[in-house]
Parts: structure tokens; sequence; C-alpha cells
């Protein structure tokens, strides 16, 4: 089980949103490269970085942040990349730069043509952001919705070669108040693909909570407020991660 650690960029500034809303932010760092370093201390295998401001004008935004993350970056950990690649180029600007997974959402959703095309260019490399408010997939940095029957569209994305699917609750993103279960549970009955699911984590006893489901797709757990607020403590769950994994899904 993957533990990810997030590091969202607004204005390259590490952020913390309240339901994605970029108006409720707060501010963890003027200086992403301190947090970078801070969870590298950790020895994780992946770190989750979201370029909000990419998000909302379609196109990257904090590349100053993300050249001095990723200048060091070292050979163990991978790095997922998201937040407004919407186009080919950037798809292949990131890998250039170093990073090992890119995260898309908008424009993969809304034009499957173009989610094959990379799938087949960038085999396993993809991951397919997908956000939920209400049953309704957002895009565009969280600001619309695509009009889409949810559920076909989850059926449907099980036909590509992606290397894992984000499943985000946005009505519990940043709040702190646990991950839905249920919304989650049923949710995760249409996807045959390696799972990530964000969303609300507080406690131990949440992520407990997910392992009790024994989903044999789950494969990582994205923690964002629950780390920077002293929520969750990341030595103490990664002493346990071994145990729930033994416990709940081998």
């Amino acid at each position: 089980m993957l533990i990810i650690p997030a590091i969202d960029l607004k204005n390259n500034n590490c952020v913390r949103l309240k339901k994605g809303d970029l108006n409720k932010s707060t501010v963890f760092s003027k200086n992403p490269l301190i947090i970078f370093n801070k969870w590298l201390n950790y020895n994780l295998n992946r770190i989750h970085i979201v370029d909000l401001d990419g998000a909302i004008y379609g196109k990257p935004k904090n590349l100053l942040s993300l050249k001095n993350i990723i200048k060091y970056k070292n050979e163990n950990i991978k790095i997922q990349i998201g937040g407004g690649v919407r186009n080919i180029e950037i798809i292949e600007y990131y890998f250039d730069l170093g990073f090992s997974y890119i995260v898309l959402g908008t424009k993969a959703i809304t034009d499957l043509d173009f989610l094959q095309n990379v799938c087949k260019k960038y085999e396993e490399k993809i991951i397919l952001s997908i956000d939920v408010k209400n049953l309704k997939l957002a895009i565009e940095g969280w600001k619309n919705y695509y009009n889409i029957n949810l559920f076909k569209f989850l059926k449907e994305i099980n036909n590509y070669p992606l290397e894992s699917i984000i499943y985000t609750d946005i009505n519990r993103d940043g709040t702190l108040k646990g991950l839905n279960i249920d919304k989650f549970k049923k949710i995760s009955e249409y996807l045959k693909k390696p799972l990530i699911v964000s969303g609300g984590f507080s406690s131990l006893k949440d992520i407990k909570n997910l392992f009790i489901l024994q989903n044999k797709n789950l494969i990582g757990i994205i923690l964002g407020s629950s780390i920077y607020k002293g929520k969750i403590n990341l030595n103490i769950l990664l002493n346990k991660i071994n145990y729930l994994n033994k416990y709940y899904i081998s």
C-alpha cells in the first residue's frame, strides 16, 4: 500500500484547499522544496503534486517550484504530477523534466480518444483522476461538471491501460471529516484498475476503515491536510501499514 503525501501548488506556494475552493486556501510553506524534502525523509515511494493554478488555466503555472522539486528528486522516489495537463506537449515536457507519472483529468475525461492515445504511447505511466461531487464528475479545476453518467464512464475507463485511477471525494477533501466509505465502496465496484483514494482522511481509524473493505484494487492513499495539520502521524502510520496490509489485504 502506497502512502502518498500531496503537495498542492498555488502561486508557487505549498497550500491546502477546502473542498477544492481556491478562495479557501491555507499556505503551509512559501518554499515547496522544504515540504518536498520533509516528505523525502520518510523514505516513501511516491509523492503527489498538483499545479492548482494549472488546473484552472489549462497549462503549467508553477514551473519554478516544479523545477526546483524535480532537481532534488532521488532515484527511489516517484512523483506523479497533475493539474492542467491537457495536451501531449505538456505530457512530454513533464516526462522530460523527470516526473514518473502524469495525472490527467479534464482533457482525458472529456476526450476519450485523447486518453486512449496517450495511454498507448505511455502505457502504465498515465493516471486518471476521478474527482467526484454528488455523483458528478468535476473538471477544469473542479469549477465545472461533465454531463455524463458517472457509472457508465467508470465502466468505460476500465478498458484503458492506466497505471492507476485516483478517486477523490470533493465534499470531503481538505475537511478532515473522514472518507465517505459508502460512497467509495459504491464507486469502486465499477472499477477494475488499481485505485488510489483521496479526500477527508483525518485519523488512523479512517485508514483502517478503508482497509476493512478488503478492496484488492486499492494500492494507495493520498494524504494532505491530515499530515500537514498533524492529525495523522506518518511515522506511526508507516509502522502500522505492513500489519494492515497483511491482516486485511493479503
